[in-house]
């Protein structure tokens, strides 16, 4: 795997995806009493659906106490990941009976991850992070469709579901975090901080047209509790193939020189703002390192 592809995060997607099959499965045994076929799946696919993607839209805003942004997250992400799980089923149900059941769950769960991971990328307000998302949420529902047929047709009913609901929300957590980390264009890595939650070695993809650093809890790189630190400190914008930074009221260095404007980041560049020293990364530059 590529050196500059962050193991401790795939492991944190697939942990959360995990997490939420758990929770979706505990509530959605009961609701696979129901008889009529399709209104079972719809609920039973958009209960998967939901707390899949809500887990994985929310985790790392709540993993760093940002509990306002995991909750709007939280809805954001369950909602576009409840209405897509209810499709997946009813078109897994449909194509069961025309492909087969192998080729059904694959279909219906693919879709259903489609779904999962464009809620996560909705949430987070970045037309990147819905691209990666659905990639990934196809690859790991599709794959996780085929071991949800190999488990529930081998073990007893209940056993069955519950490890295979675990195993597919795993799975897309986990491809969801691959994807985004085989595309990333450029990132922050954290060299030492001051700040409660930027630990040493933690990256920070800059995956959004704007990206806001600050103390503020709606920052998209929230360095909390270093009171050097402004609400709203500096800003990234990326422009074309350029990741340009720019303060917003707060001072911040660059290779340890001060920038009162605009400054064009380039791979290795070392960034201070506060207590917090960031290395810049982009990939091309990363590959050949």
């Amino acid at each position: 795997m590529a050196s500059n592809v962050s193991r401790e995060k795939l492991l944190f997607y697939a942990a959360a995806g995990a997490l939420g099959g758990l929770a979706a499965w505990g509530l959605s045994e009961p609701i696979l009493g129901i008889r009529w076929v399709y209104g079972r799946d719809i609920l039973f696919g958009a209960l998967i659906g939901a707390l899949i993607s809500a887990f994985l839209a929310s985790i790392e805003t709540l993993s760093v106490g940002q509990l306002r942004q995991a909750a709007r997250r939280f809805v954001i992400g369950g909602a576009i990941g409840a209405a897509g799980g209810a499709l997946g089923l009813i078109v897994g149900e449909f194509a069961f009976d025309i492909l087969g059941g192998l080729n059904g769950r694959i279909l219906g769960w693919g879709v259903l991850g489609i779904a999962v991971g464009l809620g996560v990328g909705s949430a987070s307000g970045s037309a990147a992070r819905r691209r990666n998302g659905a990639i990934g949420g196809l690859l790991g529902g599709a794959l996780g469709g085929f071991f949800y047929q190999s488990l529930t047709s081998t073990f007893p009913q209940a056993f069955g579901r519950a490890i295979a609901i675990i195993i597919l929300g795993a799975l897309i957590g986990f491809f969801i975090g691959l994807v985004t980390e085989l595309l990333k264009r450029g990132w922050l890595m954290v060299v030492r901080s001051q700040s409660r939650n930027a630990r040493e070695g933690r990256e920070y993809p800059l995956l959004k047209g704007v990206t806001i650093i600050g103390r503020a809890e709606e920052s998209d790189i929230g360095l909390f509790g270093d009171q050097t630190v402004l609400g709203n400190h500096a800003i990234i914008r990326r422009e074309g193939k350029n990741f340009i930074i720019s303060p917003t009221g707060g001072q911040i260095f660059v290779n340890r020189h001060p920038v009162a404007g605009r400054y064009a980041l380039k791979s290795g560049d070392r960034l201070e703002v506060g207590g917090t020293l960031f290395l810049f990364r982009e990939r091309a530059q990363a590959a050949n390192r």
